[in-house]
């Protein structure tokens, strides 16, 4: 398929797996356990990039050609020692994610840096957790009690769209206008609303919302 990175992980929240991908003159990966990436690689003829800096090229690329590869526990744990070894590993060895798979998944809950982890990325303005209209948890400068209102409406406003188009439950919601951007999305108990500049990369932020929805 071509389609930007941050559409094809979701593909792999079942399961363990890679996603090879060309783009350009070069090749890269991007392994994933159950939707988070976990580790990356990308290299052409004048880079060779790793870990952050390669999630973070792969993540600007627009439609590169990505071929998903399913693996069991076995592969996956081959394959992540293999990327600790070559220097690809996105995370740090101590907060390696467990591969035991539990039969229920309890509701997110937010961590200290869970936040800070959103508004480090690139274009972050502000980012809030709230739950029906009033700010829990907020990072960044901002009048989160007003953002948390709008924002509550807004979401509501899109479930039932989305229940009306018979479509599934509720995602997320990007709101872009010249002035910035705006992403809003179902958090468990509570919602996440994470204002951006204009050229913010999106990418980045859901990859990044993605990576603490269940819990970092």
């Amino acid at each position: 398929m071509k389609a930007p990175i941050d559409e094809v992980l979701p593909f792999t929240e079942a399961f363990y797996a890679i996603v090879r991908i060309q783009s350009g003159g070069g090749e890269g990966f991007v392994l994933s356990e159950r939707g988070n990436p976990v580790a990356a690689g990308f290299k052409d003829r004048t880079r060779d990039l790793a870990a952050d800096r390669a999630i973070s090229f792969l993540a600007d690329e627009k439609s590169p050609a990505c071929m998903l590869f399913r693996y069991d526990e076995n592969e996956y744990q081959e394959a992540l020692q293999l990327c600790r070894e070559s220097g690809h590993a996105l995370i740090k060895e101590s907060e390696a994610p467990s591969c035991a798979v539990p039969e229920e998944r309890s509701a997110p809950s937010l961590t200290d840096g869970a936040l800070d982890l959103i508004l480090s990325q690139p274009g972050v303005i502000a980012v809030s957790a709230f739950f029906e209209g009033f700010a829990v948890q907020s990072a960044g400068a901002a009048d989160f009690d007003r953002i948390a209102a709008v924002a509550e409406d807004l979401l509501r406003a899109g479930s039932k769209i989305a229940r009306d188009l018979e479509t599934g439950d509720l995602d997320q919601i990007i709101l872009e206008t010249p002035g910035g951007k705006l992403i809003i999305a179902p958090f468990g108990d509570l919602s996440m609303c994470i204002l951006t500049a204009s050229n913010a990369n999106l990418g980045l932020v859901r990859l990044a919302l993605r990576s603490i929805r269940w819990g970092e």
